[in-house]
């Protein structure tokens, strides 16, 4: 797993982000740019609008339903998934970009 900061590092070298929340929470707010793809969709069908060989960093609230997600898309073949620890909220109070 990887913090915050480095996943907004991440992000500004061509990451795509993905939240797996729930779809009250992504309405609540979320990482500006991310793409929604909620971890009992990704569950269920792991085809996610990014290419492959894209870096993918997931979040969610806390941590565990982004790195099943990414254990997931890993075992479907995206080659670069990290999951953020942490959550929304450390990148709402870090003061990255938010929609």
């Amino acid at each position: 797993m990887i913090d915050h900061h480095e996943a907004h590092e991440a992000q500004q070298n061509g990451a795509a982000i993905i939240d797996v929340r729930e779809h009250d929470e992504w309405q609540s707010g979320h990482v500006a740019g991310a793409l929604f793809y909620p971890v009992t969709r990704i569950s269920s069908d792991p085809d996610v609008d990014v290419a492959p060989d894209t870096p993918i960093v997931t979040y969610c609230k806390a941590g565990a339903r982004a790195e099943r997600a990414a254990e997931v898309l890993r075992a479907a073949g995206y080659a670069d998934v990290r999951a953020m620890r942490g959550g929304f909220e450390d990148w709402r109070a870090a003061g990255y970009p938010t929609e």
